[in-house]
């Protein structure tokens, strides 16, 4: 849906933009994983303990609210099996709260800023998956996040 279009909506118009843009990104999310099958690549979202697991910590310490880069947002605390690694939707139990975020970006209301860890340069979701998943799906380039930085050496 075109961004310029979104300001004359009626509430059934909403409702019915934000389930075809899920559709939309439901069905990208399957052609990616059918494509990334046939081709034998990787298309999951990593796993936040996963990673932790090879990477040697020294700790971790709050940096604060900053705009990250949505296309450094590579994995997620929790929710990486709900998600590819493009963020599009892989389960259609997300659907209902995939929509609301999507109909709150269509009548710009300002949402809370997610929750990530940063390790290196990459990270990892802890709480704002969908909110990710709809700002990807809509080219958002950039998101404001409570960031905790890892402590890698």
């Amino acid at each position: 849906m075109n961004d310029d279009q979104n300001t004359n909506y009626t509430g059934r118009q909403l409702f019915q933009a934000s389930r075809d843009d899920f559709t939309h990104a439901y069905v990208k999310g399957f052609m990616r994983a059918m494509r990334s099958w046939i081709q034998r690549e990787n298309n999951d979202l990593l796993p936040y303990d996963e990673v932790r697991k090879h990477i040697p910590m020294r700790g971790q310490h709050y940096v604060g609210l900053q705009q990250i880069e949505t296309e450094k947002i590579i994995g997620s605390v929790s929710r990486f099996n709900d998600f590819d690694r493009a963020f599009l939707p892989r389960q259609s139990h997300t659907r209902g709260r995939w929509e609301s975020i999507d109909r709150a970006y269509f009548q710009d209301v300002i949402l809370p800023p997610i929750d990530v860890y940063k390790v290196g340069e990459a990270y990892f979701v802890k709480d704002g998956n969908h909110r990710v998943s709809v700002a990807r799906e809509r080219g958002q380039a950039y998101m404001d996040a409570y960031v905790v930085e890892v402590d890698i050496p």
